[in-house]
């Protein structure tokens, strides 16, 4: 049962790479907020869409991780970062080579990378809490 929200999410991440969720799709969906808010923070409506677009990448790809570590919690907290990690590229690989498939997407070295980026950032961040409450218990045992 631990496993289906990480399963889940991959399947939604691998959608988020289909045709309906293309640069040209996503800007006619996001343009009205982004006219708005595009010169409040001095950028033009397309270089703030291409930022929007890559931090979804790097959090869909941190959700990822982090889902993937916390079924995976049963292992050792190396390992479990480990295996987190090699699905989530293993995932991103997959997407941009369906990608390079599909008319109105492009797949990019540079997007698989940023998604590393977030899914090494959300397994750093769990290895380390997890470990933290690891010495806590073991702190508290030897106290006992």
């Amino acid at each position: 049962m631990r496993f289906v929200p990480p399963l889940v999410w991959t399947a939604v991440v691998l959608l988020l790479g289909s045709a309906y969720f293309g640069a040209d799709h996503t800007s006619a969906a996001l343009a009205p907020v982004l006219r708005e808010l595009a010169p409040l923070v001095g950028l033009r409506t397309w270089e703030l869409h291409a930022l929007v677009r890559k931090a979804a990448h790097v959090t869909e790809y941190a959700l990822l991780a982090g889902l993937w570590f916390r079924a995976l919690s049963r292992r050792s907290a190396v390992t479990a970062s480990w295996i987190a990690l090699c699905i989530c590229l293993v995932c991103a690989f997959a997407d941009e080579a369906h990608q390079s498939f599909v008319p109105n997407r492009t797949a990019r070295a540079r997007d698989v990378v940023i998604d590393g980026v977030g899914a090494m950032a959300a397994v750093s961040l769990a290895r380390r809490w997890r470990e933290r409450l690891d010495a806590r218990a073991l702190s508290a045992v030897r106290i006992a």
